[in-house]
């Protein structure tokens, strides 16, 4: 329970600093995070790379001639 100064004044700076209380709530957020973020990455270049490959399937089928991506993946 708080006393009349904490209540007042707040939490002494020295309690504060040696309160470890939701550290490790932080640590899995900042991993989460970390996770989330090389998800995104990977999963835009993978989008990207998979619609290059469908405009070449698109392009074989048209008949039209390949561009430097299909020509590169023997397409």
């Amino acid at each position: 329970m708080y006393n009349r100064r904490e209540l007042f004044f707040g939490r002494q700076s020295r309690e504060v600093i040696e309160d470890e209380r939701g550290t490790g709530a932080i640590e899995y957020g900042l991993i989460a995070g970390l996770i989330a973020i090389v998800l995104t990455g990977s999963l835009t270049r993978l989008g990207k790379r998979q619609r290059k490959n469908y405009n070449c399937v698109k392009r074989a089928m048209k008949g039209k001639e390949a561009n430097r991506f299909c020509k590169k993946r023997g397409a």
